[in-house]
């Protein structure tokens, strides 16, 4: 029988593959992110596996659409939630402005040349919530026609793991999420982020539980 084993050390909860996803949480989080009026949501790196005979071309391409939707897509979630009482009273820029504002600051998706820390000042924001998400194929529908992945097509389905983190504007990482997708049953972008943010949801320092 396999042994799972977890540690709770100070500052950190670190949990083993079978305890479910990993949660860093900094001892002083819950003081910091208290203050936090504007929060932005940095446009997520994507990377995909595809398959041996998929084009690198048009799997890059694939990356860029699904960066924006999974980017919209967190968007949209954090501000239902927030019209249902379930987050606290904080505004979240939207995605064009805060896309528009780092590019003027010379941060792209080709050039991702600024710190956390650099985007919340050219953002004028308190924290930028950063997110990485690795698939098996794209998640987009225009992505996923390119490449002859469309849901529900056998052998289609889709692993993915992701990692969330809150940085502070001025105190850095205060809060770290890791999930990996059970089954890799996903194909719809809203149905991904919608598993995740309702799992994430329960340690995230903005959420009213």
């Amino acid at each position: 029988m396999k042994t799972i084993l977890c540690f709770l050390l100070p500052g950190i909860l670190l949990l083993l593959p079978g305890c479910g996803p990993k949660v860093y949480e900094a001892p002083n989080m819950a003081s910091v992110t208290r203050n936090h009026q504007l929060i932005a949501i940095a446009p997520p790196m994507v990377a995909i596996k595809g398959r041996p005979k998929d084009d690198q071309a048009q799997l890059d391409a694939a990356a860029r659409e699904d960066t924006y939707t999974f980017q919209r897509e967190l968007y949209s979630w954090m501000l239902r939630r927030k019209q249902q009482g379930k987050i606290r009273n904080l505004e979240i820029m939207d995605p064009q402005t805060t896309n528009a504002k780092l590019e003027r600051a010379g941060y792209t998706l080709d050039n991702r040349n600024l710190t956390p820390a650099e985007m919340a000042e050219a953002l004028g924001v308190d924290a930028v919530i950063t997110t990485r998400f690795n698939t098996s194929k794209p998640m987009s529908q225009g992505a996923a026609i390119a490449l002859g992945v469309l849901a529900g097509v056998a052998g289609t389905t889709n692993a993915t793991t992701v990692n969330m983190d809150v940085h502070d504007a001025q105190a850095g990482m205060v809060w770290n999420y890791d999930w990996e997708a059970s089954g890799g049953v996903f194909n719809k972008p809203e149905d991904l982020i919608e598993d995740l943010m309702r799992n994430a949801s329960k340690r995230m320092p903005y959420t009213i539980n």
